[in-house]
């Protein structure tokens, strides 16, 4: 299939069932991860500050502040729609609208002791660096970044028999890897040390197949966001098309699903 990027990077919608995707995600995500933050994040203390960038609903954001009700909480993303009202949140969460692709305001420079984003590759096709020294800017010397993206090469398409087609998810599959970020993710640990960060590690999170079906239920409606976004002709109609046979496969009963990485690094001092 041909790429499929505009001239808006975040092929995504930020519709309501968007919304519910998204959330649904977090909570998968979180049943394999285990924890908001990776054990060699060191905790929060009451005066600290985080950041939850491309925080979209600000899901995890909130998750933080129930844990650590004493630190300053701010979602960043370029677009705020999807985020809940400021009278709906605890007075330690606040939200602004910021692009990655863009400086950070002198404001929020060198003010977060811990910065989480998770699954921005899908807007970054080829070079990570002019987002990563944005990002750096928001953290404190020694600040901590956790950063979480899937695992391209290590996936899941599980047919419940040998008898059931797989053609179409594995079509997909192959897209997905046609990508940029599935060749320069699994390197953001060498990347992040030779660039401003250090200590940096990658920790591979492998798939639960028990929440298999509900990751593929995420995967699918992705998709078919991207199909729904895509501006007429033949290139929507191709994606339409593998779409439509990925659900027709999924309704047999075929599962999709992703491992995961959590890269976390220190800001230089």
């Amino acid at each position: 299939m041909a790429d499929l990027r505009k001239s808006d990077p975040y092929m995504l919608s930020r519709d309501l069932t968007a919304s519910a995707r998204l959330n649904h995600q977090h909570y998968l995500w979180q049943q394999e991860l285990q924890s908001l933050l990776h054990c060699s994040v060191p905790r929060p203390g009451p005066s600290a500050a985080i950041a939850d960038v491309a925080t979209g609903t600000g899901v995890w954001l909130l998750e933080a502040a129930r844990q650590f009700p004493d630190i300053e909480c701010l979602g960043l993303d370029i677009s705020t729609e999807q985020c809940p009202p400021t009278a709906w949140v605890p007075s330690s969460v606040k939200f602004e609208a910021w692009s990655f692709f863009e400086e950070p305001p002198c404001s929020l420079r060198g003010k977060f002791d811990i910065v989480h984003i998770r699954l921005i590759g899908i807007v970054i096709e080829h070079d990570p660096m002019p987002v990563i020294r944005n990002i750096a800017m928001l953290l404190k010397p020694n600040g901590y970044l956790q950063w979480e993206e899937m695992n391209a090469a290590q996936y899941v398409i599980a047919p419940p028999n040998d008898t059931t087609k797989t053609e179409a998810l594995h079509c997909m599959n192959d897209w997905m890897m046609a990508q940029g970020q599935s060749i320069w993710v699994p390197r953001v640990a060498e990347t992040l040390n030779a660039n401003g960060f250090h200590n940096a590690q990658r920790y591979d999170v492998g798939l639960d197949m028990s929440l298999l079906k509900y990751h593929t239920t995420v995967h699918v409606s992705v998709w078919a966001e991207i199909a729904s976004g895509l501006p007429e002709g033949k290139r929507k109609e191709e994606f339409s098309r593998t779409v439509s046979k990925v659900q027709e496969e999924v309704k047999q009963g075929v599962g999709y699903g992703r491992a995961k990485y959590v890269f976390v690094a220190q800001r230089d001092e």
